[in-house]
């Protein structure tokens, strides 16, 4: 009976993983960006499948500019500094942007890796909203 009572809790934890919905995720090339992001989606659990873009993702994690080169411009002579990327998330299906992080773009590891995380973690909320209901 104890046996029978541990393979029903056994069975109950493993099928919500199990029936858990996976998509296919592509990370666009993002001047060294992508590397980041790949491995913060990943420390973050989500249950994405990594595949090539050939391959037809059903989400791609892209970097977005929020202005034109002349905005571009007149931003960095204006306020000194440019915070014009964003990293975003999109269905490919619906081109509709899931999840978004606005950041300022440096070339330095560190900074990557911190947007690349801050961007994970709302993925993982909005993924988390979605689902719930």
């Amino acid at each position: 009976m104890k046996a029978f009572s541990v393979l029903l809790t056994t069975l109950a934890l493993v099928v919500p993983m199990a029936a858990e919905e996976r998509k296919t995720i592509y990370v666009d090339r993002m001047a060294g960006l992508e590397s980041f992001v790949e491995k913060a989606l990943q420390a973050a659990e989500l249950p994405f499948d990594f595949i090539d873009e050939e391959k037809r993702p059903e989400l791609k994690a892209n970097l977005a500019k929020m202005h034109s080169a002349y905005g571009e411009i007149l931003y960095q002579n204006k306020l000194g500094r440019t915070e014009s990327h964003r990293l975003e998330l999109r269905d490919v299906e619906t081109n509709r942007v899931l999840a978004w992080h606005a950041f300022p773009l440096r070339g330095d590891d560190d900074s990557r890796r911190r947007a690349a995380e801050a961007f994970a973690k709302k993925v993982k909320k909005v993924w988390v909203q979605m689902h719930k209901q």
